[in-house]
């Protein structure tokens, strides 16, 4: 029996489970009959169990302590959740609600799930990516690929959707719970390609929710004269959730009757909350949220080189476009129709369904071109922090939205006579100064004797699989290395070592070695770093468990801050 291979969708406010049904994608209706799974966690006390989706939303405003919603907001961000008194990281807070999809399905389709296409909005950076991959091998899956929401969208709409053909590019409008993309795709017969992708990770429906729960804390303490605080967690809580019930009302009606009872309570005394609510004032107090987003559909037309006249369709993704104030200025922008012919809620997962289908050979004739979320390049001396006096300029070698799989090189100079080396650091974001994009590794390339402002050649190659192939030519010297980057983990493989024995590299490990080097370094902490150096490679080129290499690359990073703080010392005496 061949392996099953589903798409999911791991969105903010809901996710969702889809695989193929004799090449149709079908979302599975994996809790209470139906497909939407609420992505909400909670921790319950009394059985010590993990619960999620809809009974963990249930339990939200009675346990707000225990519960936690919205965590894609978090991943990639280096912190911790607390549910009563555990904590947890946003990946595994993630992996619980894609191991709710997968054993749900797994009876559903009774067999298991073992690998999965999982979703991410475009504009989720390298570490917001890994974590999305963390998240699914804590949950027990191979994650065979990230595929961007938009992109997933535009795969569903033209497998099963019967809106009329257009030859002109489509843009698709991805409003979800926490998160906002746009993209802008050419679709030419079996061939799809990404023209460009723009978008704001802190931006959804989330946010409208908010804006709705303060109206009513304003509402609260002037028909009562009490100043109520949105710090009482348990009051935040029961007006984001009689927010989210309003959105969802004014969708399709002009006007909601709030009446919610026992909303809090003052000295004793229960607070109700009974007002009016018109579509028109919930639209104003949401208008520059929405303007926003309207900015990014200009700033990706730009970055396509199009005009609204060149656009033949929009495709409308998350339930947040559910919001007329959405579709009404979309609608007058691109004086076109728009349409949920498909389910708003449902087409990423879909769609990554469709996605899994390709990977595992089904014959649905599909080509997909993506072009890549952030640029990529390295750290050149071309511009210094004033601040530490460091080299601090980002030279972009693929730039944003560049079609992906490309290769693309440029030629860096050394700076003076018998250099003996450079150290290539590789960033990623849109900022000219390094320190405000991400370093996703770094790798030491040794050079033969030359003159000052010798050329070297650095070429980048980026696959569809998010994998970077780096090589570096000293030229005219017979010098050249080549590396291979997994920008989705972080790791550096050095493509001239042996199979068997290849070397694993990232700039944790080159750290290291360059303070193992270090004469005036003490024998202990020398040889407790090159311990832990050596054990934290061995696990690498192992694969060993993420757990494992975690608590190794731990220790090794408190170890290097201890040795280069005893090297400041001694400097100083």
């Amino acid at each position: 029996m061949r392996d099953i291979l589903c798409g999911l969708d791991l969105g903010t406010t809901n996710s969702c489970i889809a695989h193929l049904v004799q090449g149709k994608p079908v979302a599975l209706p994996v809790e209470e009959g139906t497909a939407i799974v609420p992505s909400v966690v909670s921790f319950d006390d009394e059985t010590g169990r993990i619960v999620v989706g809809r009974e963990a939303r249930n339990r939200q405003a009675a346990f707000p302590e225990h519960t936690v919603s919205s965590i894609k907001r978090l991943m990639g961000k280096d912190c911790k959740v607390t549910l009563g008194n555990r904590s947890y990281s946003p990946e595994e807070i993630s992996s619980f609600i894609i191991e709710f999809l997968i054993q749900n399905s797994n009876v559903i389709i009774g067999q298991d799930i073992n690998k999965v296409v999982i979703t991410v909005p475009a504009y989720f950076n390298d570490a917001q990516r890994r974590a999305t991959i963390r998240a699914g091998e804590l949950a027990g899956v191979e994650v065979t690929r990230i595929i961007n929401e938009p992109t997933a969208a535009s795969l569903v709409y033209d497998h099963v959707s019967h809106e009329k053909e257009t030859d002109k590019p489509i843009l698709v409008y991805d409003l979800g719970g926490g998160t906002f993309d746009v993209s802008i795709l050419d679709i030419k017969g079996e061939i799809k390609q990404v023209l460009a992708s723009c978008g704001d990770t802190a931006l959804g429906g989330d946010d409208f929710d908010e804006r709705l729960a303060a109206f009513f804390l304003r509402h609260l303490k002037e028909s009562t004269g009490f100043d109520f605080s949105l710090t009482d967690r348990a009051l935040q809580v029961r007006l984001k959730d009689i927010a989210e019930k309003t959105k969802i009302f004014l969708s399709d009606r002009p006007y909601a009757q709030v009446k919610e009872v026992a909303v809090v309570s003052v000295n004793g005394k229960v607070i109700n909350l009974d007002l009016e609510v018109a579509r028109k004032d919930y639209e104003e107090m949401i208008s520059d949220l929405v303007d926003k987003t309207m900015e990014k559909v200009e700033e990706a037309l730009k970055e396509a080189d199009l005009s609204t006249d060149d656009i033949g369709r929009i495709i409308l993704v998350g339930g947040s476009t559910r919001t007329p104030l959405v579709q009404q200025l979309l609608t007058e922008k691109f004086e076109l129709p728009i349409y949920h012919s498909i389910d708003p809620d449902l087409c990423v997962g879909l769609g990554a369904a469709v996605q899994s289908g390709l990977i595992a050979g089904e014959p649905l004739g599909h080509i997909l071109l993506d072009v890549t979320a952030h640029s990529l390049g390295v750290k050149t001396i071309d511009a210094v922090d004033y601040e530490t006096g460091e080299a601090d300029y980002f030279s972009t070698i693929i730039r944003r939205n560049t079609k992906i799989p490309v290769r693309k090189a440029e030629v860096y100079y050394t700076t003076h006579a018998g250099q003996e080396g450079v150290n290539v650091e590789v960033y990623q974001g849109e900022n000219p100064s390094c320190k405000e994009n991400t370093l996703i590794g770094e790798f030491f390339f040794p050079l033969k004797p030359a003159p000052a402002s010798s050329p070297v050649l650095t070429e980048f190659a980026y696959d569809k699989e998010g994998i970077v192939h780096i090589s570096v030519d000293q030229k005219g010297y017979g010098n050249r290395k080549e590396v291979t980057l997994d920008v989705r983990r972080k790791k550096i493989l050095d493509a001239d070592a042996p199979e068997s024995g290849q070397e694993i590299l990232n700039y944790i490990v080159e750290k290291a070695r360059r303070l193992i080097g270090e004469k005036s370094l003490p024998d202990d902490l020398r040889n407790e770093l090159n311990d832990l150096t050596t054990a934290y490679e061995t696990a690498l080129r192992a694969g060993q468990e993420d757990d494992k290499i975690d608590d190794l690359e731990e220790k090794l990073l408190e170890t290097i801050e201890g040795a280069e703080e005893r090297l400041s010392e001694i400097g100083q005496g």
